[in-house]
């Protein structure tokens, strides 16, 4: 539903949401957590930085944490902080031309749950989702096939 960019800021500051309060997190420690490509997370942490929703440090005991509390940032401001997030305003179909003027056959349908998905959005919170982080990786991890090139 989300772009791959928003999908993965948002495991990384989850990730984030769940450390203690002072702890800074090395960008290794959260693409391993949360199963994202190192290369992808450093562009995807550059841009949270930018935008004001992760702080960095830089150096031996550097990394990364959260720029406000955790439950001061709404999912809905980490998705506009993605460039390529565009999931509300774009046509359901796909279509590139799609509106209250030019509708697509499920603009309306799409429009009412387009407000539901924004409205929750809204009110979900990432300390909401590092609540559930836990509980989701444990599922996820239990099922996975070890990888061959981790080291024991």
């Amino acid at each position: 539903m989300f772009s791959r960019s928003a999908g993965y800021s948002i495991q990384a500051l989850t990730y984030l949401a769940g450390q203690p309060p002072g702890k800074l997190t090395g960008a290794r420690e959260i693409a391993a957590a949360a199963g994202i490509p190192i290369p992808f997370l450093w562009k995807i942490l550059r841009n949270l930085s930018q935008q004001k929703l992760v702080r960095s440090f830089k150096g031996v005991r550097g990394g990364y944490e959260l720029a406000r509390p955790a439950h001061k940032i709404s999912i809905s401001e980490i998705l506009a902080a993605t460039p390529d997030s565009d999931l509300v305003a774009t046509c359901v179909l796909g279509l590139g031309r799609c509106d209250d003027d030019n509708p697509c056959a499920l603009h309306t349908s799409w429009q009412d749950l387009r407000i539901k998905i924004e409205n929750l959005m809204d009110r979900k919170t990432l300390a909401d989702l590092a609540r559930e982080w836990p509980k989701s990786r444990r599922k996820r991890s239990r099922s996975r096939v070890p990888n061959r090139h981790t080291r024991h």
